[in-house]
């Protein structure tokens, strides 16, 4: 089997500086899907929120979250370190310093501090349907307050079926219309079919209620890409 291309510190795909062009040519709505997730948290939370960003790598939820709400503190997590060192760079730069703290490392590893509502965008679908996705959000389920929102995005759907080969087929043309580079867009299609541990939307329900996440609700999709609203119990 191939090195991961979702290997951010020892085989990436991509520059980590050029996340942010990668990032908008793979997923449909980018910047919709973080305007939404912000106005989702915005109905949800008052101005002292202290909310756990969960793959904050990058740094995109941070910074549009940081600046549509001024008073809200932040906890990123990113085992990637060139990945975080990109996120600090845009805490700098957006003066949101002193809101934010960042962690390298696993949310399992993280205090046992109780959380105004936490994100998981695009980082459930690294891990194995083994225990590990499960163990995963009981992590971040344990960091939350009761009643607390919860927005997960990923891969979403079942690797065997036609309609999933449609939707990625559907993917790569739209990224390759957003003008993604011929090769790195075989590597990421490849990727996905090698590494990715998509599962159907079923079992990610199923797995969101053992991990005690109720009243959850599809809130996005593009593509093989879903995301969901979910509260903590």
């Amino acid at each position: 089997m191939t090195k991961s291309p979702f290997d951010f510190d020892t085989n990436p795909n991509f520059q980590v500086t050029d996340y942010d062009i990668v990032v908008r040519q793979s997923i449909p709505g980018y910047d919709a899907l973080l305007s939404m997730v912000t106005a989702l948290l915005q109905l949800e939370l008052t101005d002292t929120a202290d909310i756990l960003i969960v793959g904050a790598g990058g740094g995109n939820e941070i910074s549009v979250l940081g600046q549509a709400h001024p008073t809200w503190q932040f906890t990123g997590v990113d085992p990637s370190e060139k990945m975080l060192a990109v996120a600090q760079s845009k805490v700098e730069s957006l003066n949101l310093g002193n809101r934010v703290a960042l962690h390298n490392g696993f949310v399992q590893e993280l205090p046992l501090h109780q959380f105004s509502a936490a994100t998981s965008l695009l980082v459930m679908h690294f891990l194995p349907d083994d225990g590990t996705k499960l163990d995963y959000l009981q992590a971040i389920a344990s960091r939350l307050q009761p009643g607390s929102p919860f927005l997960l995005v990923d891969f979403q759907g079942d690797k065997q079926s036609e309609s999933f080969k449609r939707l990625v087929d559907g993917w790569q043309q739209r990224a390759r219309t957003a003008g993604m580079e011929p090769q790195r867009l075989t590597e990421l299609a490849n990727g996905i079919w090698q590494h990715l541990h998509c599962i159907p939307e079923e079992r990610t329900l199923e797995l969101l209620a053992q991990a005690k996440f109720k009243n959850v609700v599809r809130f996005y999709t593009g593509f093989i890409f879903t995301g969901w609203l979910a509260f903590a119990e």
